[in-house]
């Protein structure tokens, strides 16, 4: 195959791929189908077949590029007080998903299209260097809970670099930010479903509020968590 060959076939299923991204964004995941991801891509149903394997392969696809493009929108910039910048990583995650709501729900797979859910792996398992190379969205809560930690704001008895580097510190970290996670998770799918109205009122009273108390309870004093959540605001 030539490169010009390959350039043409990496276009073809580029252009499927955006095309089904873009049907799920504005239609939902009931416009994940065959005929019409390949109209919107100007292509033949064939193709979906010898890019994708089909409809699963390229739903499989389709969340994949999803969680990239989440972990874009993660990336924000770090200050020197890891907390507020914890605040600031909520923000963002909860940003994506009222922005994205088709997509968070098929990637975390409380949606699915043609009954094929997005792949889900146990993240408590693995070590922070396997998350960082494996799972890069949930990367970025690992690595603030990691700076907190190193910074002695959470976990002091874990502060220590070379025990951060051990396996059971790992399991520490990861479990810790794995909270965060499902509170921040948990907040998010509920303002989807309609609970906590459309204006985003909860955020103060619910989802920083559990976050400030959770940071506490992990070692935190309640007025440094107060001046670090009013950092993150004024930056936001």
């Amino acid at each position: 195959m030539t490169s010009e060959t390959e350039r043409s076939v990496r276009g073809v299923r580029d252009e499927m791929l955006h095309a089904a991204v873009g049907l799920l964004d504005e239609q939902g995941p009931d416009a994940l189908q065959t005929r019409r991801v390949a109209g919107a891509a100007g292509t033949s149903t064939m193709a979906v077949y010898t890019h994708f394997g089909g409809m699963r392969g390229l739903i499989a696809e389709v969340a994949e590029e999803g969680l990239r493009q989440f972990d874009a929108a993660l990336t924000v910039p770090q200050t020197d007080d890891p907390v507020a910048d914890l605040f600031t990583l909520g923000a963002a995650y909860r940003r994506y998903a009222i922005e994205r709501p088709h997509m968070y729900r098929l990637m975390f797979g409380s949606t699915s299209a043609h009954g094929i859910n997005a792949p889900a792996h146990n993240v408590l398992t693995l070590t922070v260097a396997e998350i960082e190379r494996r799972h890069p969205s949930f990367a970025h809560v690992v690595r603030g809970v990691r700076r907190c930690v190193l910074a002695g704001r959470i976990g002091a008895d874990s502060a220590d670099a070379d025990a951060a580097a051990s396996d059971k510190t790992d399991g520490a970290i990861v479990a810790t930010a794995a909270q965060l996670w499902a509170l921040t998770h948990g907040f998010v799918m509920l303002e989807l479903a309609g609970y906590y109205g459309g204006d985003g009122g909860a955020v103060a009273p619910v989802l920083d509020s559990m976050t400030s108390k959770l940071l506490v309870a992990l070692g935190d004093s309640p007025e440094r968590v107060s001046r670090s959540q009013r950092s993150a605001m004024r930056a936001g």
